[in-house]
């Protein structure tokens, strides 16, 4: 596990370096859209380079598991490539755990970014490998919003530390609740950070790949979840003793993740996720704040697993301020 191995920091992304575009999950939704991820790429100074099965369609995702395994260890092993970026997430990452080279990965130590479904590829391959990854906006997305541009670029193209995450102004905020920061339990901690898409943590429980919480300071948020489903998910992994022994929870947005077309938007069953939070993480005597803007929604902060930060939370505030640089020169 990460625990157990020497942090590797991939070098800071610079101008004229290569970032491979690949597909681990479902397929791009336009090819118009890829291009548009160019243009942005090349205002940065980057250049481009595409899977081959970048636009295969097998169900649900981009291909075969085969072919998607192809275009990942091949951007790996491309000497030219600085980094590895994901189109988008979807389905179909944990698919590829089995036969995925992590002594190529390790061998290769490059910048690799995305969020949703690719945290099903960023945990497996931090604990496996030590590589620091960044759970961010992938390679669709990261030019959305003028806030998720400024901390992928800090994160990712800086071999300084992120520092303070300062929150995007009110009248971004959509929607309006929660607000960024709303207080749980008070607490202050300090641990390397892990975490991920809830749904995708959990699919990975019971297998090799499954997250180590120990010590570190846990995000999480998910999408289109209901609060009952967000409420066995974080049951699950009380059950697995996954909460107990981290340092501090920190919980995003988790966008669109209320009542909705189930049969329990009509029971008092299906409350509100702050209300799971405050029921199911009040009582664990660390740290936890909801509703910071990582993870599914328009704007979004980028967080290095591995690297040192430090989560304070007080009766009418909260901090959080990632401590150590996740890159290299």
């Amino acid at each position: 596990m990460s625990s157990q191995l020497a942090l590797i920091k991939p070098r800071a992304l610079r101008k004229g370096d290569t970032v491979g575009l690949v597909a681990p999950s479902s397929k791009p939704f336009e090819e118009g859209h890829v291009e548009f991820t160019y243009k942005w790429l090349q205002s940065l100074g980057l250049k481009c380079k595409v899977g081959k099965h970048l636009f295969d369609s097998y169900s649900d995702f981009a291909g075969r598991d085969e072919d998607r395994l192809e275009d990942f260890h091949a951007m790996w092993a491309d000497k030219e490539v600085a980094a590895v970026m994901p189109i988008r997430g979807g389905n179909g990452s944990v698919r590829l755990l089995a036969k995925l080279d992590f002594d190529l990965i390790a061998s290769n130590p490059k910048i690799f970014i995305g969020y949703s479904d690719v945290t099903g590829l960023l945990i497996p391959i931090h604990q496996r490998t030590g590589l620091v990854t960044f759970h961010g906006p992938d390679a669709g997305s990261f030019f959305e919003a003028a806030y998720t541009y400024h901390y992928f670029r800090k994160a990712v193209m800086s071999a300084r530390p992120v520092g303070v995450i300062i929150d995007p102004p009110p009248e971004t905020w959509k929607p309006k609740y929660p607000p960024p920061r709303m207080v749980i339990t008070q607490g202050k901690a300090t641990g390397p950070l892990i975490g991920g898409s809830l749904t995708l943590i959990r699919q990975l429980m019971g297998t090799p790949f499954e997250i180590d919480t120990d010590g570190k300071l846990l995000f999480l948020e998910d999408v289109g979840e209901e609060p009952h489903s967000v409420d066995s998910m974080i049951c699950q992994l009380l059950l697995a003793n996954k909460l107990q022994n981290c340092r501090g929870i920190i919980f995003g947005e988790s966008v669109d993740c209320r009542p909705g077309k189930s049969r329990r938007n009509t029971l008092p069953l299906n409350r509100s996720v702050e209300s799971v939070l405050r029921e199911r993480l009040g009582g664990l005597g660390i740290p936890v704040a909801y509703g910071f803007r990582f993870g599914h929604g328009h704007e979004k902060f980028t967080l290095p697993l591995g690297v040192m930060a430090t989560l304070d939370v007080r009766p009418d505030s909260v901090r959080f301020r990632i401590e150590e640089a996740a890159t290299c020169q």
